[in-house]
């Protein structure tokens, strides 16, 4: 189970933010997934002490790699961009609170 709920984190990550390092665009369903893994995770760990290693890591990278592929795009592209980092990183607050 947990090995699946890790898998489908990083999934959902790799499906938003390797476009967006590919400059490819700004894909709105797969943020919004993203934030459901994120939030599913939140759920599953609540009353658990530790959180899986390699989901750690995931969490810990996701804000700065968006925030690393803002600088790809200009203007409104870029503010959306690094808004989304923004949503991220309130996400996994709220998952590890």
């Amino acid at each position: 189970m947990e090995t699946d709920l890790v898998s489908r984190l990083e999934e959902a990550a790799d499906r938003f933010v390797i476009p967006l390092r590919m400059n490819e665009g700004f894909d709105e369903p797969a943020l919004l997934q993203l934030r459901e893994r994120i939030d599913h995770c939140g759920t599953a760990w609540r009353e658990e002490t530790r959180v899986p290693k390699r989901a750690a890591l995931i969490l810990a990278e996701l804000h700065p790699a968006i925030e690393a592929c803002a600088w790809l795009y200009e203007g409104n592209m870029r503010q959306r961009i690094q808004e989304a980092g923004v949503m991220v990183s309130e996400a996994v607050v709220a998952a590890l609170d």
